[in-house]
């Protein structure tokens, strides 16, 4: 089969706890790659011959992993998912050649050609999370998608999605009751009211007295 040129990158969510990570760089690329990580509870390790205040900072409050020193093919040895931050491209090259000859999945900043797997912009609320991606053709225009979807979902979308998981989840124990079609009508049901509006009126603790209200209607 005749290999195409550009990539087709599939979306996935990752268990990154069961995958720890390397970040290959010590600058301010690293860092931020390392928060955005650090929100998906990553167990990370960063690699360089120095680092900038604010890794080091991440580092003595105990949430990564440092290596002052250089890097070597060694050093990525154990890990399953490689970050390449660096503004060397000889490193990123090196690196990308030794994920291969390993079977490592990597991720080089800014050189699709080098990447196994691209990073989606994210918008994120609590465990609702959105992602954008461009196939990595154009981040720019991630970027702005990115930006409309952040002023589209309110952070009172982490308290919805909250609500929607309570209601979803005794509604299921009521699997011997309610028909699929059933279901599904009632999961409407849900998705017809503006919770946004409710949270910021009521409040959480209230809303979710709502949602009791609801629920006891229809006898759950």
């Amino acid at each position: 089969m005749k290999e195409n040129i550009q990539p087709a990158f599939y979306p996935v969510l990752i268990n990154l706890k069961r995958f720890p990570c390397l970040i290959v760089g010590g600058g301010k690329v690293a860092y931020r790659k390392a928060l955005s990580l650090l929100e998906f509870h990553a167990d990370i390790t960063v690699i360089s011959p120095k680092f900038c205040k604010p890794l080091m900072e991440l580092h003595q409050q105990e949430k990564i992993k440092v290596i002052k020193k250089s890097y070597s093919k060694q050093f990525i040895l154990g890990f399953k998912i490689i970050f390449s931050a660096t503004d060397n491209q000889e490193i990123n090259k090196t690196v990308s050649q030794d994920c291969r000859e390993e079977g490592i999945l990597l991720n080089v900043v800014d050189n699709t050609p080098l990447c196994d797997f691209i990073l989606p912009a994210n918008v994120k609320r609590g465990d609702l999370v959105v992602s954008i991606s461009t196939q990595g053709k154009a981040p720019f225009f991630t970027k702005a998608v990115k930006e409309e979807l952040e002023k589209i979902l309110p952070e009172e979308y982490k308290e919805v999605l909250e609500l929607a998981a309570e209601f979803r989840k005794r509604l299921l124990k009521g699997k011997n009751k309610y028909k699929d079609q059933n279901k599904t009508k009632l999961f409407d049901k849900f998705l017809s009211i503006n919770w946004v509006n409710i949270l910021a009126e009521k409040g959480k603790v209230k809303s979710k007295m709502d949602i009791d209200k609801m629920l006891r209607e229809l006898n759950l």
